[in-house]
């Protein structure tokens, strides 16, 4: 054995003192328990937070719990009474008899004044009393700390976490707590020591464990105790009370914010439910590219150029849900696919994995599939209300990080949320997906329900049709608006019109002169699309009625002034100045792929107007004509039709001796060089292919100059619009049925085979085999049916593929519109 020298031993750098005496003030203690006995009520001013314990003569001790005794049972505190309970309870000779306490009750009387005079008072006291029992707990408890070091036989890190629970009860403990104060302490630290198991450990093992350890070391707890304490702490918060100042300077000025107008909106929790094969999930990816690409669904409009998204699978294997993914469109090399992060097995008592993933990867939405899923390992039935802590848990973290979380659930054989009603009342957003139960609907049709919505106007049901070939969804129309809503295209207009001008807000005045409407169509249009959450409103005015209308969009291209009021002039329209018949177009010319618009509306192309003197029919025209360029690929080149058109005039003299001037216009017939190819059996949309047409246009027109136009010229083959006829709907690419015609706001209401009833502006017609024909030429006198030119005559000057367009026989002015063959009869 070898000896180690004492010298080099480790030594302690304190020594400790046994014979200090513990922190007290009896005097303290005197004063108080003669304040007692001598002043009624004045024990009312320190039971509830003052007990025996905090004495340290044990004469006091007993002293003070006779006077709580009768106190409680609504007796006096005065010496008699102290005296007679004492004896009662045999603890008078105890303390010293009745001498003592009539030297308490006389050292009290003459100390008074002393007391009083320098500032203390009962209270004051009391608090003493606490403060140095306190420190002798904290002496007490160090010296267990100390045992607990000293102790080899006790495990190290049983040792650690009991001397780390000594040391919390030492820094913990409060100063001078009332009764309420102290059960307040007590409780909040157990919800604190709770959420720090429920939110920072994943393993469900090591969680169930911590929580029986937690209660069995607080007393007269149980784990159910602590499980239905924690979901108290969830949903019964109470925050103080706030000015409105105060809480706009909290949550802002600006309204709701949305990731898709209307449908999801930020910072909150969403449930989706439906039946098992509905499309509930593929219905989620369809809306998660749609986020993820910064694309409106449907026109409800995306509020972003594109956001991260987080999916938590459970239900769908791997493979599946890779093989949806891409066919809806989350495909290698995307930026979709890169925006878009997955992960499996995910439950809720994993809650510290989702604040992870929030921190790091940033997503703005993420996906739960499905709640039963990640809520398998829950101590409770589904029925209980218990079952829905989780969700609460994701309120709180919504809430916190500002993220969407949408969760996928089940319904029951009622058509209800599976489980309690706890569950759908936890959250802010309830959606119910479900087949169309119409007899003559199609089977991919489905039932799109807002049930429940802190945001939007509910219920609101839209029918949606599902495309097979894409995994994406398209929206029919809403429910109840079978018969087609006038405000339809209106709306449409000005979703459009408010994202090009995206964060800019608008009067409903503006709007309606930027889109071309009356003021109080805007102002209902406005006022039902901010109720459903397609648009913001702005309503913080001094004068409180002016409301301002916007859409917010995340993106570093959106402008942020208004568009110039003088600058109205826009691909479709056509400005004639009366000095020299000039037209203002754009410059760029669209695409055959782009001739239609995305509402079904064609795009109309810019038109060619050159002047010239036709006296008469010479070369020099010809030439002039043919020096436009043609696109390649043309069916007939400009050049080859003016050659094929014979332009005659008879020479008359016009009045005033003035040479008449027309103007030769050539536009591209779009509805023909964009109409969709008929698959074998179709109707015959189209008798003759794509090809030029060649309009003449009068600039000055009386009644003794005639029309010069071609002798067999192609015009554009405009539908006759009437009721019961069938027609060829570009937008919804099959045939329809027209069966109410809206004159003021230019759209049919349309039974669309499969899709139920669609309003579709004049232009998203066609003819096709049994559509009924004009017989209108250039140069026809008509009489115009409707508005505000009704009965008046007019001559026809171009045909054109948004309609037809007149000159005023009266005015020589040409008419600001174009008119639609049924509403036009010749005169």
């Amino acid at each position: 054995m070898i000896a180690i020298p004492y010298t080099y031993t480790q030594e302690l750098s304190f020594k400790p003192d046994n014979n200090r005496i513990l922190p007290h003030d009896i005097e303290s203690e005197l004063y108080v328990l003669g304040a007692i006995i001598n002043e009624e009520g004045a024990i009312c001013r320190v039971e509830d937070r003052l007990s025996s314990e905090h004495f340290y003569v044990g004469a006091h001790k007993d002293i003070y719990q006779a006077c709580l005794r009768l106190h409680k049972k609504g007796q006096p505190t005065d010496l008699l009474h102290v005296a007679s309970w004492l004896s009662d309870h045999k603890m008078l000779a105890r303390i010293g008899g009745r001498s003592a306490l009539a030297d308490i009750v006389k050292n009290t009387l003459d100390n008074i004044l002393n007391i009083k005079a320098s500032g203390n008072s009962i209270d004051s006291l009391a608090a003493k009393i606490i403060e140095r029992a306190d420190r002798r707990d904290a002496i007490k408890r160090a010296n267990k700390i100390e045992s607990l070091a000293y102790d080899t036989e006790t495990e190290w890190p049983d040792a650690c976490v009991a001397i780390e629970n000594e040391a919390k009860e030492i820094i913990s403990a409060p100063i001078a707590p009332t009764k309420e104060e102290n059960l307040t302490r007590n409780c909040n630290r157990l919800i604190s020591e709770l959420e720090n198991i429920h939110l920072k450990i994943s393993n469900p093992c090591t969680k169930l464990y911590m929580l029986q350890e937690l209660a069995n070391n607080t007393p007269g707890r149980n784990l159910k105790d602590l499980e239905d304490l924690y979901m108290k702490s969830l949903c019964a918060t109470v925050e103080p009370r706030k000015t409105l100042d105060e809480l706009e300077e909290e949550v802002g000025i600006e309204g709701r914010k949305w990731l898709l107008g209307g449908i999801l909106p930020q910072a909150s929790t969403t449930l989706l439910i439906a039946d098992g094969g509905v499309g509930k999930t593929k219905w989620l990816y369809d809306l998660l590219y749609c986020i993820a690409n910064g694309e409106n669904w449907n026109g409800f409009p995306a509020t972003s150029d594109g956001r991260r998204v987080l999916i938590y699978q459970g239900d769908e294997s791997k493979h599946d849900m890779l093989q949806a993914l891409n066919k809806r469109g989350f495909k290698p090399g995307t930026e979709v696919r890169e925006r878009t992060e997955v992960r499996f097995g995910w439950n809720t008592d994993a809650m510290p994995t989702l604040y992870q993933d929030a921190a790091e990867f940033k997503p703005e939405i993420v996906m739960i599939d499905s709640l039963t899923f990640v809520n398998r390992y829950s101590l409770y039935d589904e029925n209980r209300t218990e079952y829905s802590r989780p969700i609460l848990e994701l309120n709180k973290f919504a809430a916190e990080t500002g993220i969407q979380v949408v969760i996928v659930h089940h319904t029951n054989r009622n058509g209800q949320a599976r489980g309690s009603t706890a569950i759908k009342n936890a959250v802010s957003e309830v959606i119910k997906l479900e087949k169309d139960t119409n007899p003559s609907a199609n089977v991919q049709e489905k039932i799109l329900t807002i049930e429940k919505s802190r945001s939007r106007r509910f219920p609101a049901s839209y029918r949606l049709f599902f495309n097979e070939e894409n995994f994406s969804f398209s929206l029919l129309e809403e429910v109840g608006q079978e018969l087609g809503s006038p405000d339809i295209a209106t709306k449409d207009r000005i979703v459009k019109f408010l994202q090009e001008n995206a964060n800019i807000k608008f009067e409903a005045e503006e709007v309606a002169h930027h889109i071309s409407t009356t003021t109080g169509n805007a102002r209902r249009c406005l006022s039902q699309l901010a109720r459903d959450g397609l648009v913001s409103l702005d309503e913080r005015s001094s004068s409180g009625t002016r409301k301002l209308y916007y859409i917010a969009r995340e993106s570093e291209y959106c402008s942020t002034e208004k568009p110039l009021q003088s600058v109205m002039v826009t691909s479709s329209q056509r400005i004639t100045f009366e000095n020299g018949s000039t037209t203002c177009q754009t410059k760029e010319k669209p695409q055959l792929a782009d001739m239609y618009k995305n509402d079904g509306s064609p795009v109309i192309t810019s038109m060619i107007t050159f002047d010239d003197h036709l006296l008469n029919n010479s070369a020099s025209h010809v030439e002039q004509v043919s020096s436009f360029n043609c696109n390649e690929g043309d069916h007939l080149s400009v050049l080859e039709n003016v050659k094929k058109t014979e332009l005659q005039t008879e020479e008359k003299p016009c009045q005033n001796d003035a040479q008449m001037i027309t103007s030769v216009t050539i536009a591209e017939n779009v509805c023909l060089s964009s109409t969709p190819k008929c698959n074998e059996g179709d109707h015959s949309r189209r008798s003759q292919g794509d090809h030029e047409v060649i309009a003449v246009e009068c600039d000055r027109l009386d009644d003794n100059s005639r029309v010069l136009q071609s002798p067999s010229p192609e015009l554009p083959i405009l539908p006759l619009l009437q009721e019961k006829a069938s027609y060829w709907s570009l937008s919804q690419k099959r045939e329809v049925e027209a069966f109410n015609i809206n004159n003021e706001l230019l759209e049919v209401s349309c039974k669309v085979p499969g899709r139920g009833t669609i309003s579709l502006p004049f232009t998203d017609l066609q003819c096709c085999e049994q559509s009924p024909r004009h017989d209108f030429s250039l140069g026809d006198k008509v009489v115009i049916l409707v508005g505000k030119c009704n009965e008046t005559f007019a001559t026809i000057t171009t045909i054109r593929a948004d309609g037809i367009w007149l000159k005023c026989d009266d005015g020589k002015n040409r008419l600001a519109k174009a008119f639609f063959p049924h509403q036009l009869v010749k005169a």
